[in-house]
């Protein structure tokens, strides 16, 4: 056939078949980018991605290495300077039992006198528990013109019978920092003084609790809104069948929960949020929204970058090997203190460096074409996606080793957030949105306690009572 064919018809069919060619070979590249990429998300677990150790099963997590090595020739254990606390002898003991021998075992004759203390050793325990009763009585008095009149009740007796804060804080603190289920709350006070708390009590108490807590909360992101760094992050939660966003805004001292239906920047710049309100460090991921919605100096966690970084090595990437090991080397060059102006200066000039290896190594953008032959949708790499925002938020990249107090990770909001997580898997979904919002505020209010180290049942006991004071 193509013995009879003249010269314009082969060169018609070779240009017919090298348009062919060029079509099988975009393809191709299109199915191999394809199938790194599903390769790639089966390979995804806690140590090369965003997911929860949890999801790693029981073959995986054991192997997966921490986003930050452990310190070499740490001993096991409290470490020097932890305060630690055990028990010590008290010098007022509760109750004092004497053990003494009552007659001599050589002649059998009794012992006089009161002997001499030669050992003691103490046991600590909870007593017997029961409910302490309170009975408030209203006393009538009759004056000497006639008139008579009664005593009041203390605010917030109401009923005739009813429970103390003190209980009521304690079965707060159980449903929301311990993630113990009503029913469970219900049985454990049963089992324990014999009175079985009602479930519906406890979501009264919760939530008058919530409206007690509105200017405390107040006060919280205030000190929030102020301090020099500020954490930021987000995790789905099931609310009534539908998924919420709970977003936590924290330090070392502070801690703001609340729910809201978006994560991007309709729930950043909500009434409920801080961020917008911000305009000191902001640590967070690489959520674009956060770019979006601050007005604050941007920091970004570098255990997610060190994670995104690890997936792709594993795909044989040598540009994030490279840029792996020079984070965690600027992370133990800062890790006493910012790096100073010449060395931020060296440490400045190799990051541009690798940043210009990547751009050589990842594969420049796929563009995919219609039909009709007009350009279509252009495929990026995830590699290339992560080399684009390393060289667009450089300095938020590198503020953890420019900058004072601004740390490497963003693990501050993410252990504020685990809590609710475990309760999800313990107590499952709230069941509405108002019961979500209570949560929220609640352990707020819990986790600032603890930070701040002051007792939280005494503190809860003292909101509920009306008698909490802010320490200044």
């Amino acid at each position: 056939m193509v013995e009879t064919m003249d010269l314009g018809e082969l060169k018609a069919l070779i240009n017919s078949l090298l348009t062919e060619v060029q079509r099988l070979k975009a393809r191709v590249h299109e199915l191999e980018t394809e199938n790194t990429e599903l390769k790639a998300r089966l390979a995804q677990n806690s140590g090369n991605s965003s997911k929860p150790p949890s999801s790693d099963g029981l073959t995986k997590k054991f192997l997966i290495k921490p986003a930050l090595p452990k310190q070499a020739g740490k001993k096991p254990g409290g470490q020097p300077g932890h305060p630690g606390k055990t028990l010590h002898f008290v010098e007022q003991p509760d109750v004092v039992h004497t053990h003494h021998p009552t007659q001599c075992q050589r002649c059998g004759l009794p012992f006089q006198g009161k002997g001499q203390l030669v050992a003691r050793r103490q046991v600590f325990d909870l007593p017997q528990p029961r409910l302490w009763v309170e009975e408030h009585q209203i006393i009538a008095r009759q004056c000497a013109c006639g008139c008579v009149q009664t005593g009041e009740f203390p605010p917030g007796l109401a009923a005739p019978v009813q429970y103390g804060p003190r209980i009521e804080a304690q079965s707060v603190l159980l449903n929301v920092d311990y993630r113990v289920p009503l029913a469970k709350i219900r049985q454990f006070w049963a089992d324990l003084t014999g009175y079985a708390y009602n479930p519906a009590t406890l979501v009264s108490v919760q939530t008058a609790l919530d409206a007690q807590l509105v200017p405390i909360e107040q006060q919280i992101k205030a000190q929030l809104t102020q301090a020099a760094v500020c954490h930021f992050d987000e995790t789905g939660v099931r609310v009534g069948g539908k998924l919420q966003w709970l977003h936590v805004a924290s330090n070392a001292a502070y801690t703001h929960l609340f729910i809201h239906p978006n994560r991007g920047q309709e729930g950043l710049l909500s009434a409920q949020s801080i961020f917008g309100d911000c305009l000191n460090w902001t640590v967070h991921d690489c959520w674009s929204s956060y770019f979006k919605a601050g007005k604050g100096r941007h920091a970004l966690c570098g255990a997610h970058l060190l994670r995104e970084l690890t997936a792709l090595i594993e795909q044989g990437s040598g540009w994030a090997k490279t840029m792996h090991s020079y984070l965690l080397e600027a992370y133990k060059a800062s890790r006493h203190g910012p790096l100073r102006a010449p060395e931020q200066a060296h440490w400045r000039q190799c990051y541009e460096q690798l940043c210009g290896q990547a751009d050589e190594e990842e594969l420049p953008p796929l563009v995919f074409f219609k039909v009709d032959g007009r350009t279509g949708r252009t495929k990026r790499s995830k590699g290339r996606n992560l080399l684009d925002r390393l060289v667009r938020h450089q300095e938020a990249v590198l503020a953890f080793a420019f900058e004072p107090g601004v740390p490497f990770t963003n693990n501050q909001a993410e252990r504020d957030l685990r809590p609710v997580k475990v309760k999800q898997r313990v107590s499952g979904c709230f069941r509405t949105e108002s019961g979500a919002a209570v949560y929220a505020r609640i352990a707020g209010f819990i986790s600032t306690m603890r930070k701040n180290c002051r007792n939280v049942v005494d503190e809860l006991t003292n909101v509920l009572s009306g008698s909490f004071q802010w320490a200044t």
